[in-house]
């Protein structure tokens, strides 16, 4: 019997949640750049298998993960109780996915935001002491010229990574040193391009004009505090500054979250091949990649005619011809990364005219969801055989109903209702086919059977007139 997704799903998220319960087990101060990477991984699979709940609390414990590695939140006892009985709530949220509670997403928020709220306390002050100040402003003044030469260099190739690796070497051993995080404009300088970096790592993202600017602020603060630190001096109160660069960070941040982009280059590696990716859903329960790409077809095709259906009952349901087309995008990207380029032309086809058709009238829309079912089922018969030459007709034939589908020159569907005659416009036909009949009649031979044909014309619309007043059943 074949395994669901959702199965698969729960496998996969029980490693991803060892793995973080191995990390938070280990002695000392745990890894918070592999917690990181662990529950990013896990809120990717939660999006896949459309468990948006546990997606949410993942989530969270990246958030939390990424400020414990840029210095924003600090380990502490009370951190780690919370984070296990966290892993230990979402072990259960995991293995209920098939029979979820009803408050599952009431449940998911609150862990979220428990997960949100700072534990630690502040930091103390730095150190006053004339020596450590200036072996501080040598290391900020350091810090301050690697940006500057990583600014010239990003400005001309905005997607090397090279400088910001190099910079995030600097970085961390300075928010280490106790107070640092405390002192006016370099605590949030610090942060700021720290988070900012960790950010474009995590999206993959192009080093824009935002990152640049807010590279030139975190140094021009550094530098500053870094001049007064070497003379000896205590560092000025640059409190604006300090805010100024703090919403610097959070544009960047919240770009990034409404346009989270995954880049092509990010779809391969350096290194001179061949290469092999684990990907452990498939391997195991699958059997082979071409039946885990049939699995995850399926479950999008599976979207797909839910959504033909409710745009067939609603035609002004457009959201959900808006989530019609990502399905078909959705699918013709993993048919692509599979290797089913065929059947990915076809789905790539497919969301285009959708999308074409969302600019136009409800009825336009809802004429090609309907009309798509032939191709749809013939990308199901696609998945269901490994045999060439039927896949090869399964394509040609989707693309051939696909082509009916979306003729451009259709007319809007015609209500049966007014193709019928009323009672009164079927009398009237009727009186003028029996004049008709009367003048056939009339000449010296006349034509029976074209006589005989309008005759039974006539009379079926009277049976017709007498149906529609209610006088015959």
């Amino acid at each position: 019997m074949p395994r669901t997704l959702l199965e698969f799903f729960v496998d996969e998220a029980t490693e991803y949640l060892d793995k973080l319960q191995q990390t938070l087990g280990e002695a000392g101060t745990p890894d918070a750049d592999e917690l990181r990477r662990c529950a990013r991984a896990l809120r990717g699979s939660a999006r896949m298998a459309d468990q948006e709940a546990i997606a949410r609390v993942a989530g969270a414990v990246q958030a939390l993960a990424t400020e414990l590695t840029a210095g924003g939140r600090h380990w502490s006892r009370g951190l780690r109780e919370s984070l296990e009985t966290s892993l230990a709530e979402m072990r259960v949220m995991v293995n209920s996915v098939k029979e979820p509670p009803a408050d599952l997403a009431a449940r998911a928020e609150a862990l979220a935001r428990r997960l949100g709220e700072p534990m630690a306390p502040p930091t103390p002050p730095p150190k006053d002491d004339e020596r450590f100040r200036r072996y501080l402003g040598t290391e900020l003044r350091g810090l301050a010229t690697d940006i500057g030469e990583s600014l010239g260099v990003l400005e001309r190739d905005p997607r090397n990574r090279e400088p910001l690796k190099k910079l995030l070497r600097r970085i961390r051993p300075l928010r280490g040193i106790e107070g640092v995080d405390e002192i006016p404009a370099v605590g949030p300088a610090l942060a700021a391009v720290e988070e900012v970096i960790l950010k474009i790592a995590d999206t993959s993202a192009t080093v824009g004009p935002g990152h640049l600017a807010l590279f030139r602020r975190a140094r021009q603060s550094l530098d500053d505090v870094a001049t007064e630190f070497i003379r000896g001096e205590a560092p000025s109160a640059m409190v604006a500054r300090g805010l100024e660069i703090e919403d610097l960070k959070e544009q960047i941040l919240d770009t990034a979250a409404q346009r989270e982009i995954t880049w092509i280059s990010e779809l391969f590696l350096d290194e001179v091949g061949p290469h092999i990716e684990a990907c452990p859903m498939a391997e195991r329960g699958a059997g082979s990649w071409d039946a885990f790409f049939a699995l995850e077809a399926t479950a999008s095709l599976d979207t797909i005619d839910r959504l033909r259906e409710e745009i067939a009952r609603d035609p002004e349901a457009r959201k959900a011809g808006e989530r019609l087309t990502f399905a078909f995008r959705q699918l013709r990207e993993r048919a692509v990364t599979f290797g089913h380029a065929d059947l990915g032309r076809v789905a790539r086809r497919a969301g285009a005219a959708l999308r074409a058709a969302l600019d136009g009238p409800p009825w336009r829309l809802q004429s090609i969801v309907v009309d798509l079912a032939p191709t749809v089922a013939e990308l199901r018969s696609y998945l269901e055989t490994t045999a060439k030459e039927d896949r090869i007709g399964a394509v040609r034939r989707a693309e051939d109903s696909l082509d009916a589908a979306t003729q451009p020159d259709r007319e809007p569907p015609v209500p049966i209702e007014s193709l019928t005659y009323s009672a009164d416009d079927a009398v009237a036909r009727a009186r003028s086919l029996t004049d008709e009949i009367g003048g056939i009649l009339q000449v010296a031979q006349p034509d029976v059977s074209r006589a005989h044909v309008l005759l039974e014309e006539a009379l079926g619309l009277l049976e017709h007139a007498l149906v529609q007043t209610g006088t015959q059943q």
